[in-house]
């Protein structure tokens, strides 16, 4: 990996602790309003998935993994036509994570810092495989523009998207890691 594509990774790492910054700020600023969106979080997202689920963790890790793939997936094509969508997304799951930390705080069901530390097996490499599909798609896009808007000479939309792909198995991989160990994993450090 080149410095750039590092400097970008540590830029979508940024926009990741800062969309927690705020998430946490914003709980803390609007109570109400954070609460209605954590409430249709849990009705629209959580309980179908649980109950669709059936306390399946083969199938819950299935849903898990689909979802985070769907989003890498997403954040690295439409960033390979509008480079600034991926910062907007990893930054929007950051502050679903700070809303979150907020609530189950205020709501006394988990303490803040077991929260962080109960995401961190899984987390990390969910964020990992995310932000990597985040870069990839932001470096691509970015090469797509300077090159539409002739600052620099571009190979091309495709050719530019080919210096990628070759990521793109280890993302699934991560985001693979990330979901057994979500199901798997998580659920016993939250319950300790």
């Amino acid at each position: 990996m080149s410095q750039g594509f590092r400097m970008v990774y540590a830029l979508m790492l940024f926009f990741f602790v800062l969309g927690i910054a705020f998430g946490y700020g914003a709980w803390q600023q609007n109570r109400p309003q954070a609460t209605e969106i954590m409430d249709m979080l849990m009705e629209t997202l959580a309980e179908p998935v649980i109950r669709g689920g059936g306390g399946n963790r083969l199938v819950l890790t299935g849903w898990v993994f689909i979802n985070n793939l769907q989003a890498g997936v997403a954040m690295f094509f439409l960033g390979g036509i509008f480079p600034f969508f991926p910062p907007f997304i990893v930054s929007g799951n950051g502050m679903i994570i700070g809303i979150t930390a907020g609530y189950l705080e205020f709501n006394q069901l988990m303490a803040r810092n077991r929260f962080f530390l109960g995401l961190l097996p899984h987390g990390l490499f969910e964020l990992a495989g995310l932000l990597l599909a985040a870069a990839m798609g932001v470096m691509w896009g970015c090469r797509n523009w300077l090159g539409w808007l002739r600052f620099r000479s571009s190979r091309g939309f495709f050719a530019n998207m080919k210096q990628f792909v070759s990521l793109l198995p280890l993302v699934v991989f991560l985001l693979l890691l990330a979901a057994i160990i979500e199901m798997f994993v998580t659920p016993a450090l939250f319950s300790m």
